[in-house]
């Protein structure tokens, strides 16, 4: 008989986030225990870990992807969705409007894995996934009505 033992939540404030950016900074993976559903249903906050690798500071962000980065003054994850200018635009696959403007140099990681309680893991750099994504992208307009539909069925 093997007893499980239910693992205990604690809540950051955000500034704990300075911590994994430093060490991205430096060069070094992190792996982080991200909260709210902004990135539903991707990312499940709350639920999923997800590892993140430095992004070099300079450069083209590969199409979809997902930089870790600071936007006033908060640490967030969230979908690159193209350029405009010098600003880089990302929008939270669970968001419905809001579009963050981000200098590239204030891009810190690039999102690699999620990591899910069953054991299962998503690689964030596999075409399909990124395709995914892009597709889901372009049913933005209709997320007011998906999201509650894929908390209905538990997408993951």
């Amino acid at each position: 008989h093997i007893k499980k033992e239910r693992m205990k939540k604690i809540v950051l404030p955000n500034n704990f986030f300075s911590e994994a950016a430093e060490a991205l900074k430096q060069g070094h993976t992190v792996k982080l225990l991200i909260g709210g559903q902004s990135m539903y249903p991707f990312i499940r906050g709350g639920i999923d870990m997800v590892e993140v690798i430095p992004c070099p500071p300079e450069g083209e962000l590969p199409a979809w992807c997902c930089p870790f980065y600071q936007w006033e003054g908060r640490y967030m994850i969230h979908r690159y969705i193209g350029r405009e200018g010098d600003d880089c635009l990302m929008l939270g696959d669970g968001n419905v409007a809001r579009i963050e403007r981000v200098k590239r140099q204030d891009i810190i990681g690039l999102l690699r894995t999620i990591h899910r309680p069953d054991g299962t893991t998503q690689d964030c750099r596999d075409a399909h996934w990124l395709k995914k994504a892009e597709w889901w992208y372009r049913l933005r307009s209709l997320r007011r009505w998906l999201l509650p539909i894929c908390k209905m069925v538990r997408v993951r």
